[in-house]
């Protein structure tokens, strides 16, 4: 099976489609007008692409070859989608209405909406698909949601919010790491460790430089450290999730926002928003634990003003 790069190309109002048949073996990447605002990405459990489009209040529907499908309709400003493990349900945050939509992807349909704090935006969902944490950007919290009955009857309940700092730490992005949730604030020279059913912020892990702004994060496959885009100085940092420290930076490029790990070979794709294209970091045999040796990098040329980067898997390498 072969993987699929997704890139929601903001500023373009178009998505850019970009085929991986193996490591640094990419195709040419297709542009996809999908309207303004697009903002994120993800593949739902029947294989087809969905778009977070805020200015239409939409979600659209994609083939992985770029055919539209139709569109959703969901709350005001959708912001972020994520897929629920084992079930046909994606989750979108609403940024405009402040709450989270239900999207059944077999009905192409929102079957469901659930009112949280202010302004939400970035999702993370268990791997069990029992619990999601949605960033509330507005609130300077997030929301713990309770998914449990969500394949049974259609249930999503809110189980509770915690509260990062003050109301203006602009939380932006969330990763899980087992119990615990890694949240990303652009206003914070920290990184917030949340231990979810303790409902409480339990380490808080210094950045290397003050006012990077923190715009996305992303968990390695082996759970051992987590990789922090620092917006503004266009750097990622590699944070230890045992010693709970910075162990090295990695240059980017311009911008740096949201992030994927491509687990099959461990490279990070990552939204450079202020140079058209992704970042593409090679990570397979580098030690993060240190800064002996350097990663390989390379680029992806995309839309103008990639906000985020989404994997999909598809059976033809040539889509």
């Amino acid at each position: 099976m072969a993987v699929l790069l997704c890139s929601a190309d903001t500023a373009a109002g178009q998505a850019s489609l970009i085929p991986k048949s193996g490591p640094s073996a990419y195709g040419t990447a297709r542009a996809v007008p999908v309207g303004r605002g697009p903002l994120a990405a993800a593949q739902g459990a029947d294989g087809r692409l969905y778009l977070a489009v805020s200015v239409s209040d939409e979600v659209l529907v994609l083939d992985p070859d770029g055919t539209p499908r139709g569109r959703v309709r969901v709350g005001w400003a959708p912001r972020c989608l994520a897929p629920v493990p084992g079930t046909p349900f994606l989750l979108v945050s609403n940024a405009g209405s402040d709450s989270v939509s239900v999207v059944d992807t077999s009905g192409a349909r929102e079957v469901a909406r659930v009112a949280v704090g202010r302004e939400p935006g970035a999702i993370a969902v268990s791997p069990d698909g029992c619990g999601a944490v949605v960033c509330e950007r507005g609130a300077g919290a997030v929301a713990v949601l309770d998914l449990s009955g969500l394949a049974r009857d259609g249930r999503v309940g809110l189980a509770a919010r915690i509260a990062l700092g003050s109301a203006h730490v602009q939380p932006r992005a969330v990763a899980l790491s087992g119990a615990r949730a890694l949240v990303a604030c652009a206003r914070l020279d920290v990184l917030p460790v949340v231990h979810i059913e303790g409902g409480r912020v339990e380490e808080r892990v210094r950045l290397p430089v003050a006012g990077a702004a923190p715009a996305g994060v992303a968990v390695t496959g082996e759970g051992d450290y987590a990789l922090v885009t620092l917006e503004r100085i266009g750097a990622l940092a590699v944070v230890d999730l045992l010693e709970w420290t910075v162990t090295r930076l990695v240059p980017l490029g311009a911008r740096p926002r949201g992030l994927v790990i491509d687990p099959a070979d461990t490279t990070v794709y990552c939204a450079l928003a202020g140079q058209r294209a992704l970042a593409v970091v090679h990570l397979d045999g580098v030690d993060l634990s240190t800064t002996d040796g350097r990663p390989q990098f390379e680029e992806i040329s995309v839309g103008a003003g990639p906000s985020s980067v989404a994997l999909a898997r598809v059976d033809d390498p040539a889509v």
